[in-house]
């Protein structure tokens, strides 16, 4: 017996073959913007990629674009940027890798006086403290011998003199942990993200960290719902899906793994080419095609209204461009529920006066 669904939406699912994975982002990015009622990729032409696009109204956080592997998020994400399209990488190690969150978390776990030494070299250029490494490398010392935890030491620092330290370098020392003090009495009574907020806007990670990363980790905030002292042991145990913040007017690109649990009205599969769907990865054992195939599965039922599969003709590969052949899961779907579609790739001349833009 077949199952059906009386959950209204397209009847077919959309595959779209490009001839490049840079047409392939493109392409998501053109059908994302066409059915918001955006013309931002005025230079580019994809001919009648996607003619069914519908005229209902929608924003940026009813897409998802999903993929077998991270690499092929960054000419998603480069796509996106150049056409001003608003996304949401969901992923936990992209989160705590970015630049400036370590050393955010450090200082937040200083202030809450649970810092180790590696914490207090991380911050120490993010205020202007004239410390140099020399009086760095004295005061670990001083610490270590004397069996100090970080906590201790700074307070004893600020109070008896430090073995091996001279006074203009003790005084440029103590003038670095009494404004950290300082912060620590400003913030105290602030939630952990008024907390985040203020060390990402009075200290010099304003200049380092990027509004993506600072966001992530907003969310997780909100997610978790935590006092400040639980918060970094909590993050630990973190998983992906924690990180995504369903209220974002963004789009959200995510891992099929890291997709699980959560539902889109539109979802895109990029790279649904044999290598990636299922994933076969250089010199190893063939996959599991049963596991990919629950996977792919998965991906496919993240969607409640519309889903695309799209894939490249050709694409870079270990740093070499290959002819890519559709994935075989695609060949299994019957033929009445698809709908091919090819996106052209060429430029077009542009037009004399103005193009308007959504973004």
């Amino acid at each position: 017996p077949r199952v059906y669904s009386d959950i209204k939406g397209s009847r077919k699912i959309n595959i779209i073959e490009l001839v490049s994975e840079k047409a392939e982002a493109v392409a998501i990015g053109k059908i994302i913007e066409k059915m918001i009622g955006g013309t931002g990729f005025h230079s580019i032409d994809y001919g009648s990629v996607d003619s069914s696009c519908t005229k209902k109204q929608m924003s940026f956080s009813d897409f998802a674009v999903l993929f077998r592997s991270w690499i092929q998020s960054k000419i998603i994400a480069e796509v996106f940027d150049k056409a001003n399209i608003p996304y949401q990488i969901i992923s936990r190690e992209n989160a705590f890798n970015s630049k400036g969150v370590s050393e955010l978390l450090s200082f937040l776990k200083i202030i809450d006086g649970k810092g180790s030494f590696v914490d207090f070299e991380r911050i120490i250029y993010l205020l202007k403290s004239g410390v140099g490494k020399k009086t760095l490398e004295t005061f670990k010392t001083w610490c270590y011998k004397n069996k100090f935890s970080l906590k201790e030491a700074m307070l004893k620092a600020c109070r008896f003199p430090v073995d091996g330290m001279g006074r203009s370098s003790q005084q440029k020392l103590y003038d670095f942990i009494i404004k950290i003090s300082n912060i620590e009495k400003k913030i105290n009574d602030l939630t952990v993200e008024g907390k985040l907020l203020y060390l990402s806007e009075k200290t010099k990670l304003k200049d380092i960290i990027t509004e993506q990363a600072l966001n992530n980790l907003i969310v997780m905030t909100r997610n978790l719902d935590v006092r400040s002292s639980d918060f970094l042991p909590s993050i630990a145990l973190n998983t992906d899906t924690d990180i995504y913040f369903s209220r974002a007017e963004k789009v959200s690109l995510m891992t099929m793994h890291t997709a699980k649990g959560l539902e889109f009205p539109v979802v895109f599969i990029a790279g649904c080419e044999d290598g990636f769907i299922p994933m076969r990865r250089h010199g190893d054992e063939k996959p599991d095609i049963d596991e990919e195939r629950r996977l792919f599965y998965v991906a496919m039922t993240r969607a409640r209204e519309k889903l695309y599969f799209t894939y490249a003709k050709k694409r870079r590969v270990y740093g070499k461009m290959i002819a890519r052949e559709v994935s075989p899961f695609i060949n299994d779907i019957e033929m009445n529920l698809i709908k091919h579609e090819q996106g052209d790739f060429k430029k077009t001349k542009q037009k004399t006066g103005v193009q308007l833009k959504l973004f």
